[in-house]
């Protein structure tokens, strides 16, 4: 399976669930969830501001090929040699791939764990 690094740093916020969607997360994202406790808003470090509660410093990386809805085991699959390396994650589905934020100081050994499982990372 190839797996691919995206550029930015990311950040995990959290803001309070009747928020309204915020100006900065509507430029760019990889994601917002909203549920009745929380307001969750993954994006570029560099587009939030200093006064949201966040943790930053999050690396991303994506399942390169679009799967198919009955496609079954690949965060499984993925979570589990991470977490035989230690390294917690964040998973996050969209319609078409799944992504996975590791701490930054985590990028290369997460890389190194899952290219000895067999994954390919590319460009």
């Amino acid at each position: 399976m190839k797996l691919q690094f995206l550029e930015p740093v990311y950040s995990i916020c959290q803001l309070s669930p009747e928020a309204s969607l915020p100006a900065w997360a509507l430029r760019e994202f990889l994601a917002i969830i909203r549920t009745d406790h929380e307001l969750t808003i993954i994006a570029p470090t560099t587009v939030v501001p200093e006064n949201i509660r966040a943790q930053h410093g999050f690396a991303c990386f994506r399942v390169v090929d679009d799967l198919a809805f009955d496609v079954i085991g690949v965060i499984s699959a993925i979570s589990f040699e991470l977490a035989q390396a230690k390294i917690p994650i964040l998973s996050v589905s969209t319609y078409n791939t799944d992504y996975f934020l590791v701490s930054k100081s985590n990028q290369e050994p997460a890389r190194l764990a899952l290219t000895t499982a067999g994954y390919e990372f590319h460009p």
